[in-house]
């Protein structure tokens, strides 16, 4: 459960999931780190403080969802490379991107993964914290803001953020 207060985001402890975020020209793409044998099914990134300041919020309704797609196409989707708000690397998508809120400040992003069974992980992205790049730079080569929760978020590339995670589902659901 995530604790939300005036001043940003609270999180029980560091030992919850976390994910990178960078923007590469005017997309902002988020790198999910994974273990082999895990993958990406789904995805809903939504309003992570109007969702935390609504009692009796209720996630199936949507309300807060910035975009949310399922069943990936492309296998560095699967993988954990994700556009966000770029739904042709899916085959459904529930809630087409900007179509309900526009992108906020603090941005939840939960991850339905397939694990050997269902398993589903989430985290907390601050995009004013994005570290920037020209259009056509590799998701794979540019390095993330990582844990924004820190004082200052560490900038990281994808292997020094993958090797600090470990697998997603050591993390609870």
């Amino acid at each position: 459960m995530l604790l939300i207060s005036g001043c940003g985001v609270f999180l029980p402890s560091h030992d919850y999931y976390a994910v990178g975020v960078a923007q590469i020209g005017d997309q902002l793409y988020v790198y999910a780190p994974l273990c082999d044998g895990e993958r990406v099914v789904g995805v809903e990134a939504y309003d992570n403080l109007l969702s935390g300041q609504e009692p009796n919020y209720d996630p199936d309704s949507m309300q807060f969802t910035y975009w949310k797609a399922q069943d990936p196409t492309r296998e560095s989707v699967a993988n954990g490379w994700i556009a966000l708000g770029d739904s042709s690397g899916f085959r459904t998508t529930a809630v087409v991107a900007g179509s309900n809120i526009e992108l906020p400040e603090k941005l939840g992003v939960s991850l339905q993964l397939d694990v050997g069974s269902q398993h589903a992980v989430e985290g907390v992205v601050s995009v004013s914290k994005a570290p920037r790049y020209p259009a056509g730079a590799d998701p794979r080569s540019v390095r993330y803001a990582y844990r924004p929760e820190r004082n200052g978020a560490d900038a990281r590339d994808p292997r020094e953020i993958r090797d600090e995670s470990g697998c997603a589902a050591n993390y609870p659901a």
